[in-house]
């Protein structure tokens, strides 16, 4: 018997929910009217666990798909530019609910082409946010949660992204140029994400020709395909290169890649009377003078009083110190400076 279920609710928050809610006072900050205590504002439906003993959803207490591809643009677009607390506030509240517009994916069994719609933006959400809070302590955003879940809906959409090449194949029929844009964009998020992975590389060389002869994806898998033959320098000339939300995501390898050149140099240039100059290694671990200095100070590596030079030693370098965490680079932030954010996670503008 087919089991499936299609919600009908056009609400962001069914009513049997959001009643109690507000009898309840369970609602976040981002559900108040203009931040006033107790008072409702647009609430959206929260994540809850499935328990084994739970009966199947009502329609009316599950969102249509219209009504959740609207709760996504509500959540990328107003909370999301909401700046009145701090962005791991907002990260917290809209990761919930997304999770429950994924687990209602789930439930009403979309087909390929409706989940990848949904996930689509879900992605580029957590892409993001994995840069922007990079720097946060664990209390306030946890890393490998994050990446998880990027994973996880990264995977699920390009299964989806087969399941559509093996329907056009059958019926002779080519995605639109905008689902092939979007795709490409995917595509490449999947790559950088996994840079370093074999599994990354295998799969962008199954990918439909026309996916791996477009120049944005060939540009992206060029730069991993060279992080894999250890090629560091120009993986540090290509991240500037790609746009906003790629480029976020690759520059979180950066301090990985900063590591691994400077051990090179290290052994490279180590002598007592040898100097190495410091414009010379800014150029090539795209670091700030600021940046360096944390560099040589935390793997022990000594600098002229003056900080125009660098004196490598093998004995010195402290291979026993874990790797440096991610930051927010400045040339990312440019990038981000120049676009509408929601706009690009909603994936209308890709490749600026």
């Amino acid at each position: 018997m087919n089991m499936t279920i299609r919600g009908s609710c056009e609400n962001f928050c069914p009513d049997a929910e959001a009643k109690m809610r507000i009898r309840e006072k369970l609602l976040n900050y981002y559900e108040l009217k203009d931040g006033q205590k107790h008072v409702p504002g647009v609430l959206v439906k929260e994540f809850a666990r499935s328990a084994a003993d739970a009966k199947m959803p009502k329609a009316k207490d599950m969102r249509s798909e219209r009504c959740l591809a609207k709760t996504v643009e509500y959540l990328l677009k107003d909370i999301l530019m909401d700046t009145r607390r701090p962005y791991h506030w907002a990260y917290d509240f809209i990761f919930d609910r997304l999770r429950m517009v994924r687990r209602e994916i789930v439930i009403q069994q979309f087909d390929a082409k409706q989940t990848i719609r949904l996930l689509e933006p879900i992605c580029m959400f957590l892409a993001f946010s994995s840069y922007k809070l990079c720097a946060e302590n664990i209390e306030k955003y946890d890393p490998k949660i994050c990446h998880q879940h990027l994973q996880e809906c990264l995977n699920v959409v390009l299964c989806c992204y087969k399941q559509l090449d093996e329907e056009q194949q059958k019926q002779k029929m080519e995605a639109t140029l905008l689902e092939l844009q979007r795709r490409c964009f995917i595509e490449s998020l999947y790559q950088v994400f996994n840079m370093g992975t074999s599994e990354a590389l295998k799969r962008a060389l199954t990918l439909p020709a026309q996916v791996r002869e477009d120049d944005n994806f060939k540009r992206t898998f060029g730069m991993c395909l060279e992080y894999h033959r250890g090629n560091l320098y120009r993986v540090i000339v290509a991240i500037p290169q790609l746009p906003h939300i790629l480029c976020a995501l690759a520059a979180l390898k950066l301090q990985i890649i900063r590591r691994r050149l400077l051990e090179i140099l290290n052994v490279a240039y180590s002598n007592k009377q040898l100097t190495v100059p410091s414009s010379y290694l800014l150029r090539l671990t795209l670091c700030t003078t600021a940046v360096l200095v944390d560099q040589c100070r935390h793997y022990n590596i000594a600098l002229t009083p003056d900080r125009q030079m660098v004196h490598f030693s093998k004995t010195e370098f402290n291979r026993n110190v874990d790797t440096l965490k991610s930051t927010q680079e400045s040339f990312v932030d440019a990038k981000f400076a120049r676009i509408y954010l929601p706009e690009v996670l909603l994936l209308k503008k890709l490749w600026l």
